[in-house]
């Protein structure tokens, strides 16, 4: 009953507010969480933005995303830079950081 619940909530999310994207061939629906500078940590010196990294959510009942791979978004290719992570308690949803 409660993952029911929890299944509808997320699958309205992703209709509303997600983008059409690819993953591969397979298409999905795809939600931005956040944009990140990524700095390298130099000991005693301050960490420095060496680049910029996107985190996208997607369903895992759309796809199940692996390091390596790429999503397609308005014609832009992001490639997954980490192992996705499973967001929720639920596991519906995965967690993806993506870099261009």
């Amino acid at each position: 009953m409660r993952s029911d619940i929890a299944k509808k909530a997320v699958d309205a999310a992703f209709e509303r507010l997600g983008v059409d994207g690819l993953y591969g061939a397979t298409p999905c629906k795809l939600l931005f969480e956040s944009d990140d500078d990524v700095g390298v940590d130099m000991g005693d010196f301050v960490s420095r933005p060496v680049g910029r990294e996107t985190i996208y959510l997607v369903r895992a009942s759309e796809v199940t995303p692996t390091e390596g791979g790429a999503f397609e978004v308005n014609g832009a290719t992001q490639n997954i830079v980490a192992k996705p992570t499973l967001k929720d308690n639920a596991r519906l949803v995965w967690r993806c950081r993506v870099a261009l």
